[in-house]
């Protein structure tokens, strides 16, 4: 599996076409070809932002619209870097589409087996995008370093288990979010981390001691880890490898330039 970008006049994204071949829309937005001004050009999609509304939700009609949906399709979540999972149905389409205030509240990630579409938004934390087969389940997360220590794919997991799925066969997708190279953090989240990886040899591939005290830390290699962990198959993981910060030319990073837009993730059955 791999992320592929798609380039026209009027869209640029990237999607998985493994995914798409068996029925699932994955899609990870670029900040290229939207409506909004600086400092959110131009394609944010986020209303939290401080961003004009009517720019965000013309981006949102454009961006959904490439590939065959509309505000009404979709579900979007509060985001507030928590570990709280939502299983949702139709009857939640359309929350949290045209404004902010309805938005799924204290939700950082979603599943459905419904043919209702997840919409999250991010600026350097991991998109995380979920797929199980047998049991037709696609889910989001949105995991930066708070949900990531505290294993929001844990709960992803959880409760793809509750409801029918099996980690065995459930395939994962990490988007683009920032790299070790960019992103550097304290000793309280280097030792919430080595809490929760078991294997203290893959620590290295994680944290790199940049400074007394600092460390640098691959966000997705965490994630990967702990998905692993919980009985996901490494070769069902699939990861970007595409750093936030450094791209400036494709997508907002909070790290780098603070008042910024955000990109959306977004899942689909066909």
């Amino acid at each position: 599996m791999q992320w592929q970008r798609t380039v026209s006049p009027e869209q640029n994204f990237l999607t998985i076409p493994e995914w798409e071949e068996q029925g699932v829309t994955a899609v990870f937005s670029t900040r290229i070809g939207g409506l909004s001004k600086p400092p959110y050009a131009s394609l944010n999609l986020a209303f939290h932002v401080g961003d004009n509304p009517g720019d965000v939700l013309g981006n949102r009609k454009r961006f959904l619209s490439g590939f065959g949906y509309s505000l009404e399709d979709c579900v979007a979540a509060e985001q507030v870097h928590g570990t709280q999972v939502r299983f949702i149905n139709e009857a939640s389409k359309g929350l949290g589409m045209s404004t902010m205030e309805t938005a799924l509240p204290g939700c950082d990630g979603m599943l459905t087996c419904d043919n209702t579409a997840l919409m999250c938004f991010f600026a350097d934390c991991v998109p995380l995008y979920f797929f199980e087969p047998n049991s037709g389940i696609i889910g989001l997360a949105h995991a930066g370093w708070r949900g990531t220590v505290h294993h929001i794919a844990r709960e992803m997991l959880t409760s793809i288990k509750k409801a029918g799925g099996d980690p065995d066969t459930c395939l994962v997708a990490i988007g683009p979010c920032i790299g070790p190279c960019c992103y550097t953090v304290g000793e309280n989240v280097v030792s919430l981390l080595k809490e929760e990886i078991n294997d203290r040899s893959s620590l290295p591939t994680v944290l790199t001691e940049y400074g007394q005290g600092t460390y640098t830390l691959d966000l997705a290699a965490a994630n990967r880890i702990l998905l692993t962990q919980e009985g996901i198959r490494p070769e069902n993981i699939t990861t970007a490898y595409l750093c936030t910060s450094c791209h400036s030319e494709d997508f907002f990073s909070y790290r780098r330039e603070g008042i910024t837009g955000r990109m959306a993730a977004f899942i689909a059955k066909k």
